[in-house]
């Protein structure tokens, strides 16, 4: 593949990415009351979920005493599995992976530190590993996606 047809749509690319990054720090830096009203929009549908999948499922249910822990875990790794893939398909032919992965591994840590100087929000070193495995996986997702089958 030539330079020239790689580099079309490079600015919609990048423009996406920033759209995502942009989300993500809402999604991350919201007052803990909005995060709790989002929450509750999505505890219905955990909840039939979690009911289906015990209606097959051979083992018994362990009760997950911070139910929203486990979900917080979710959300932070596909948030970051999404920012991988699109701001590695936006920039790893000008910054590399390398920097991909160490500028998103940032962005998570910083995301965590405001998180301290936010009502009802805390940082935790759990949910930069969250972070951290969201950031690798989009990341190889996009990396094996994108290659191409024949050369």
């Amino acid at each position: 593949m030539s330079k020239q047809i790689m580099e079309e749509g490079l600015p919609q690319k990048r423009r996406l990415a920033w759209i995502v990054l942009v989300l993500t720090s809402i999604a991350l830096l919201a007052p803990g009351i909005a995060i709790d009203a989002a929450l509750s929009l999505v505890e219905p549908a955990m909840e039939a979920l979690r009911a289906w999948k015990n209606s097959w499922w051979p083992w018994p249910a362990q009760e997950i005493s911070e139910r929203e822990l486990a979900l917080d875990k979710i959300i932070h790794f596909f948030l970051f599995a999404v920012c991988g893939a699109l701001v590695t398909r936006a920039w790893r032919t000008t910054l590399g992976i390398t920097r991909v992965l160490l500028l998103l591994l940032t962005f998570g840590v910083v995301t965590e530190v405001a998180q301290f100087f936010i009502p009802d929000r805390s940082m935790s070193l759990a949910d930069v590993v969250a972070d951290a495995a969201g950031i690798l996986a989009g990341v190889f997702i996009w990396s094996a996606v994108s290659r191409p089958i024949i050369d």
